[in-house]
């Protein structure tokens, strides 16, 4: 087949185009890889951030709830959230209560893990329920 007179660009010239991109995609495969994994790594550590952030929030209601509603001691409060966190990926726990005659502020520090060396990270939750009273 031949090709038509009033063509541009003739086959011998596109071809040539193409042999100087060869080994391009190579190249940009070589370079965005680095940065996919580095996106990938960050998502992988927010969500677990996030998720230790979650745990401590949920410890810190239910404590606040069983001094609020059932009348349960501070020590037995506090061990109970330690025992529930101690499955959990949060390392130097510390848990303190502060109890009012209308209000349970329970605070919750922690470090939540981190994927790489030196990416743990401080949290602190605070989690306030009110005093539930019989008024006769």
């Amino acid at each position: 087949m031949t090709e038509p007179l009033d063509d541009p660009s003739p086959r011998w010239s596109r071809r040539a185009a193409r042999d100087d991109e060869r080994g391009a995609t190579s190249l940009a495969i070589a370079l965005l890889t680095p940065v996919f994994v580095v996106m990938l790594f960050a998502a992988v550590q927010a969500t677990l951030w996030g998720h230790a952030r979650t745990e401590a929030r949920v410890a810190a209601r239910d404590t606040a709830a069983q001094v609020a509603r059932f009348d349960a001691s501070a020590g037995d409060a506090q061990f109970s959230a330690r025992a529930r966190l101690a499955d959990s990926p949060l390392a130097d726990v510390d848990v303190s209560i502060d109890s009012g005659p209308e209000l349970v502020v329970v605070t919750i520090t922690a470090t939540a893990p981190g994927i790489i060396v030196g990416t743990a990270r401080p949290i602190s939750v605070t989690e306030a329920v009110p005093v539930e009273r019989i008024i006769e």
